[in-house]
């Protein structure tokens, strides 16, 4: 098990109208998700973003973007491993993480109003650890950044172990 902190932030459009469309999921994503490696042409992908984006595949840089009813933008993310988490967040990820956006989007229309940076736990190995350390108690843990997607699954499926 190791920590991962994550950098996002919101942004908020110059104009009241501006919209995105369907949420946007970046190129670099194919390489963050372990359910893509099972695409045949991932590895070339992935020799082509070390080559064409060191900086990003450094610091597991890909991005997920979601507007808001208030026409609000939420953007991320970085992705640092360790077991030490640094508290700051990083001016240099952002730009990282602007910039690949602006291949995207026109980013001067944008404004970041909001950052923050969130740390979880993750097992490279598993998807998540299951550990049962007294009887009748279950902890699950090490979801990593699937934990809102996994979550109410895993947490029935668990339930339906410890109650029959």
């Amino acid at each position: 098990m190791t920590r991962s902190k994550l950098q996002m932030m919101r942004l908020r459009p110059h104009d009241p109208n501006y919209r995105i469309g369907a949420h946007l999921c970046a190129g670099l994503t194919l390489g963050h998700y372990a359910n893509f490696q099972i695409c045949e042409k991932l590895r070339a992908l992935l020799d082509r973003f070390k080559r064409d984006y060191p900086e990003h595949v450094k610091w597991g840089i890909h991005l997920l973007v979601s507007q808001h009813e208030d026409g609000c933008l939420t953007v991320g993310d970085s992705h640092e491993y360790g077991l030490s988490v640094d508290p700051f967040l990083s001016e240099a990820i952002e730009r990282l993480m602007l910039g690949y956006l602006d291949t995207m989007l026109d980013t001067s229309e944008l404004e970041v109003i909001e950052r923050w940076h969130g740390v979880y736990a993750k097992h490279f190995a598993k998807p998540y650890v299951i550990d049962d350390p007294a009887p009748g108690v279950r902890v699950v843990t090490g979801v990593g950044g699937a934990g809102m997607t996994l979550s109410f699954g895993l947490a029935e499926r668990q339930t339906r172990h410890l109650c029959g």
